[in-house]
């Protein structure tokens, strides 16, 4: 190989490590967003299943909440007579919902 080809065959070597770290360059650019988006996403994604669990936690309460004072009130909870009223006596059918609730 004469002095020029080897010459030329450098150059040419040299602009493909050029155009590659150029390409890295991007590439790393790329990475960095992916990364920090998903890192946004993640944190997102925690806040929100937070926020859904407290919103269930609130709805199972107001529920509970809801039924004890109707049964306070006189009527029937449970699946069988829900919603007649109790005329003064307990139920246990109403009262072993409660404590299916609580355990």
């Amino acid at each position: 190989m004469d002095r020029e080809k080897l010459f030329l065959h450098i150059q040419q070597l040299e602009r493909n490590l050029r155009s590659m770290d150029e390409e890295m360059q991007i590439l790393k650019e790329l990475t960095v967003k992916l990364v920090e988006e998903n890192v946004s996403l993640e944190i997102e994604k925690d806040n929100y299943e937070k926020l859904l669990s407290e919103k269930e936690e609130k709805n199972s309460s107001f529920k509970e909440n809801s039924l004890k004072s109707l049964y306070d009130e006189g009527f029937h909870v449970c699946s069988i007579h829900f919603g007649t009223h109790r005329h003064g006596d307990d139920c246990l059918f109403c009262q072993s919902f409660f404590n299916e609730r609580q355990s």
